[in-house]
Order: structure tokens, then C-alpha cells, then sequence
């Protein structure tokens, strides 16, 4: 009996492996993809700190009630040290030297104070990721040095120990929290008609500082563009003023600088509508942790879940609301239906108004959601970042306005009011660094491409980008079933939409088929109209389903060209524009 080799592929999005697996008598690499997996949202009571932590009184000409944390400036440096160690932590010095990536806006540097300059105000959830590994197996592993040389077993084994598919979850690592501005930046905002209000994520444990870094280092890259032109930006003064917040805060109490620049820093990502949500900067903690007078009771009967876990990374992000794709992805009359009810002016029940009719929710999903998702995606690609970890919970549904819910209401129909971002970069990176990381290089062989580490070449780049594409098509096919269904009840139950779901159907039973994949929508009646929609323009849709869902392998196709799928050139597609 030949030996078996096993080798896995990615399925939803990258990010860098973290075990190798060795069952008995086979040698098994393991490499996986990520999705962010979030936990419903939870609504908690407000947690005041300045009720909560009166003893605190080391910062000078700040309320004694205000809650004192030591905050640190660092110099920035995403290679070394783009967040400090737990050492660090306690005012020493930072990390030297690096790739140089300029952080124009202060990011990384700006450190604000828990109660003095933002306040808690209530816990809405936490998140997670997935590992999910698919694995090939083959029957010549040994007979050819060129180790792309190889048969593979298909079907798969029938063998309970070889698995197809195996899913990892790690569990919440992140925690989100709701929080303010306050003070004199927060006045400041208010005056210019922003909003003031941050998302707070707590960092907690190895994988999930990894995953900060990575976010920082990729977000102070794409918010660098959008400054670049701006005199206080390019002679270092807004970085500088960011790292000197805290000292100056503690010395004289005295942070106008900074929140002058700061105050310019949110109008430039509220006013320049880029596809990412921003950060503002890093809240510190230390002084918070290491306060004798602490009852952990207290944060806990505020905010409902534990107190902050020592060596945690704090990072504060611009607002753009809490509903994701995720959120989205249910039939319109099922949420409707399920839309607390109204009172009159007699205290009398008032049902739901009707949803729009069914064309104008649909032009609304393909022309604004979806081709926004596509739109962002490209904007990433187009300046060097991969995000690999694309999901339906890592795309928000903001709105130009105050009213961040507005646009993912069943009832959304103006496109001009939707504003579609991408969140969670922990496993993003430079698309040129790609062949950098071994699990990139494992993932690209499995699909025949022999990338080379330490090249950047026109092949790992066209990988790199098909990762990402094939990810967001599996989160289009999943919404275009789910929000435009029609479903007869609110009970009716729709056969399963999850992006895994949905890979082994169309990866595994229909063997990469769409002709087959469409058939079998068309039995379900409540798929008739979205199937009707992606045969439009003779089925441009489906085509464009078909080019996002199986880029990975049109990457392998392409290798030895120079040709390269791109999200910006399938926004051509006659799905978006209606013209054939």
C-alpha cells in the first residue's frame, strides 16, 4: 500500500498557521484560512468611570473623579514593536529600527485615557476566528522531487482519520466595548457636527496581540493616504502630538494640541468616506491595572462581563456602527416581522410598514451592498493590503449620517446613504509579503503555484488577491440568498447559507459546478427571484459568482501569464452595471 501525503487548502480567507499536525502513518502540513466568527451584541448597563474610580488623583489639574492611566509613548515601529510588550507597558523604552512604515496620523503613538478621554459605556459582544483546513490527499508523494508532482485521491479516503475539513474555533480573544470622547476633544467634535462616540476592542492573550499589530500596522498604512497632502500631517506634528498626549496630559494637564489635530484626524475619515474603519488611537491601562483601591466587582457590575485581563492591547476605532453583513444576511420579512412593535399617540400597536417592493431591495443589495463590498476590496488590493480573513461580520453597513442603523434596515433602499466598510485586518498584510509566510506558500502549492519565499512575483500576488475575492464571492452568494428570499412565514427555515455551507455544496456535491449549483436553487421557491436576478444579462451574475468563488483556482490557470484577476476589474461586470 502506497503512503499517503497529506496537503490542505484554504477555503475562506488567510492567515498564518499555527500547529502542524502528524497522525500515524501520514505526514500532515497543516496550514489555514481564518473567518471572524462575533458573538450576538449585548447591551449592558453604562459604566461611568468617574463614579467608578474617585481614589485615582495622580493627574494634575484633571477631576479627581477622573480615572488615571498611565499612558505610554513609544516610538513607531510596525516591524519591532508596533504595539509595546507588557515590559514596556510601564513607561520604558520602545522597540528601534524596522520596515519604517510611516503612521502620518498618530495611530500607534496616541494613547488616551480611560475616563480623562474616553469613557466605557457599555460591553457589545466579543469575537473570535475559525480555522477551517481542506485537505487533499495523494497517492505518489515521494516519486518526483518537484512536490506539485502528485495524484490526488478522489474521491477522498473513506477513512474517519482523514478528514475533508476540519474546523478550529479559538474562541473570543476580542472584546468590543461602546465608549465616548470626552472633554474638550469631545466638545470639539460635537461643534463640527461629528460624532464622538469610538468602538473600543480589547486585545487579549498572544494570538490576539498578533492580531492587533497586524491591524495597526495595516490601518496606519491606508490612513496615511488619506492625509498625505496635509502639512500637519507630513511634518510629523499630528504623530507627535499623539505621542505626547498622555505626558503632557500628566504634567499640566494640558492636551489641546492634540485634540486640535486629533478633531481634524476624525473629520478626514468622516469627510473622505473610506471603505475601512479608522483608528483613532491606543487606550492604555497599566496605572487602571495595577491600582491597589480596584474592585474587579465594580467593572463587572457595569459592564456586565469581567474586568480588563492584565497585558491586553487597547485599540480605539472611529464609529461606524455595529451591523454587519452578518446582521444582513436573514429574508427581509422575517426581520421585519421580528421589528419591535410601535406605539401610536394611544398607545396603540402599529404594524410594520410593507418592505419596498422586491426590485428596489434588490437593486439596493447588488448596486450598494455588494458592489460597495467589491468597491473596498479593490481599494485594499490597489494599495498593497490583503485582508484574509473576509466574512460577513467583517463588512459594516455604516451610513453617512448619524444614524449608523439606518442603511441595514429591511426598509434601506438609498443607496446614496450607505457607506460599506471593512473591519478586522488582525490577519492583513502586504500583498507583496505574502510569499514571507509559509502557510501563504503552502496554500499557494496547493493549488500548483511554487511561490518562492522572499519573491514577490506576478503569480503570488494574483493568489493573494483571488484569496480575498474568492472569500467576499461566498459572502455574496450567502446574502443574495438570504436578504432577497421570499419566504412564505416567518417560520419558514431556508436550507443552510453559511459561507462553509455553501463551499461544500457548491465545492464538494457539485464539483465547482455553477450550472449545477443554479439548478439546485432553482427548487427552493424562495430562491426563484434571486435565481431569476443572476440570469439576468445572460446570467452576468452567476459569471461573476463564478469568477469570485473560483479565483483561487483561475490564479492557478493564470500561472506563467501576466494576467491578473482583479476587484476592480470585475466591477466591470454587467451584474453591477446592467449593460451586457
Amino acid at each position: 500500500m502506497s503512503q499517503v501525503n497529506i496537503l490542505p487548502q484554504i477555503i475562506v480567507a488567510a492567515c498564518c498557521a499555527y500547529v502542524m499536525l502528524l497522525p500515524t502513518a501520514t505526514t500532515a502540513f497543516l496550514t489555514s484560512q481564518t473567518k471572524i466568527t462575533t458573538t450576538a451584541n449585548t447591551t449592558q448597563g453604562n459604566f461611568n468611570v468617574h463614579c467608578m474610580h474617585q481614589r485615582c488623583s495622580n493627574r494634575k489639574k484633571h477631576d479627581h473623579k477622573n480615572m488615571n492611566t498611565a499612558l505610554y509613548a513609544l516610538p513607531y515601529d510596525p516591524s519591532e514593536n508596533i504595539m509595546p510588550d507588557n515590559d514596556n507597558r510601564k513607561g520604558g523604552k520602545g522597540g528601534g529600527g524596522g520596515d519604517n512604515v510611516k503612521d502620518l496620523m498618530g495611530i500607534t503613538s496616541r494613547q488616551f485615557s480611560l475616563g480623562y478621554d474616553i469613557t466605557l459605556s457599555r460591553y457589545v459582544g466579543s469575537m473570535g476566528f475559525d480555522e477551517v483546513v481542506d485537505w487533499d490527499y495523494f497517492t505518489n508523494p515521494y516519486e518526483s522531487e518537484n512536490e506539485l508532482d502528485r495524484d490526488i485521491v478522489e474521491p477522498p479516503p473513506l477513512d474517519p482519520t482523514k478528514p475533508k475539513r476540519t474546523t478550529t474555533s479559538s474562541g473570543g480573544v476580542v472584546r468590543l466595548f461602546l465608549g465616548e470622547l470626552q472633554g474638550a476633544i469631545g466638545s470639539q467634535l460635537r461643534a463640527k457636527g461629528l460624532d464622538n462616540r469610538v468602538l473600543v476592542k480589547e486585545f487579549s492573550g498572544d494570538i490576539a496581540s498578533d492580531l492587533a499589530k497586524a491591524e495597526l500596522k495595516s490601518l496606519a498604512k491606508l490612513q496615511n493616504e488619506l492625509c498625505e497632502t496635509m502639512k500637519g500631517a507630513t511634518s510629523g506634528n499630528w504623530s507627535a502630538s499623539g505621542a505626547g498626549r498622555y505626558l503632557f496630559g500628566k504634567a499640566n494637564g494640558d492636551t489641546r494640541e492634540d485634540d486640535l489635530n486629533l478633531a481634524t484626524i476624525c473629520e478626514v475619515l468622516a469627510k473622505k468616506s473610506a471603505p475601512f474603519v479608522g483608528i483613532v488611537g491606543t487606550l492604555n491601562l497599566s496605572e487602571f491595572e495595577e491600582d491597589d483601591f480596584f474592585d474587579p466587582n465594580e467593572w463587572y457590575r457595569f459592564m456586565g462581563v469581567s474586568p480588563p485581563k492584565p497585558g491586553s492591547i487597547w485599540v480605539a476605532y472611529e464609529y461606524s456602527g455595529l451591523n454587519t453583513l452578518g446582521n444582513y444576511a436573514v429574508p427581509g420579512e422575517i426581520r421585519r416581522q421580528r421589528m419591535p412593535p410601535r406605539r401610536g399617540p394611544f398607545g396603540v400597536a402599529i404594524s410594520p410598514p410593507e418592505l419596498p417592493i422586491w426590485k428596489e431591495r434588490a437593486n439596493y443589495v447588488v448596486k450598494g451592498v455588494l458592489k460597495g463590498s467589491l468597491e473596498a476590496l479593490a481599494y485594499l488590493h490597489e494599495r498593497g493590503i490583503a485582508h484574509r480573513s473576509i466574512g460577513r461580520s467583517s463588512i459594516i453597513m455604516s451610513c453617512v449620517g448619524m444614524d449608523k442603523s439606518e442603511t441595514s434596515s429591511p426598509f434601506a433602499t438609498q443607496i446614496s446613504r450607505l457607506s460599506i466598510k471593512l473591519s478586522d485586518f488582525g490577519f492583513s498584510g502586504d500583498v507583496y509579503e505574502s510569499s514571507n509566510d509559509p502557510s501563504f506558500r503552502s496554500r499557494a502549492r496547493g493549488f500548483g503555484l511554487d511561490v518562492k519565499e522572499g519573491t514577490s512575483s506576478v503569480e503570488a500576488t494574483n493568489f493573494a488577491f483571488a484569496e480575498d475575492l474568492h472569500a467576499l464571492g461566498f459572502v455574496f452568494l450567502a446574502i443574495l440568498l438570504t436578504s432577497l428570499a421570499e419566504v412564505p412565514t416567518v417560520d419558514y427555515r431556508l436550507p443552510a447559507t453559511t459561507e462553509d455551507n455553501l463551499q461544500r455544496l457548491l465545492g464538494e456535491i457539485f464539483d465547482k459546478d455553477m450550472k449545477q449549483f443554479r439548478d439546485y436553487c432553482i427548487e427552493e421557491d424562495a430562491w426563484t427571484k434571486p435565481v431569476e436576478l443572476l440570469d439576468e444579462n445572460d446570467g452576468a451574475g452567476w459569471e461573476l459568482l463564478q469568477s469570485m468563488c473560483f479565483a483561487r483556482e483561475r490564479a492557478s490557470e493564470l500561472r506563467g501569464s501576466f494576467t491578473i484577476v482583479t476587484a476592480k476589474g470585475l466591477l466591470s461586470s454587467p451584474f453591477f452595471t446592467g449593460k451586457k
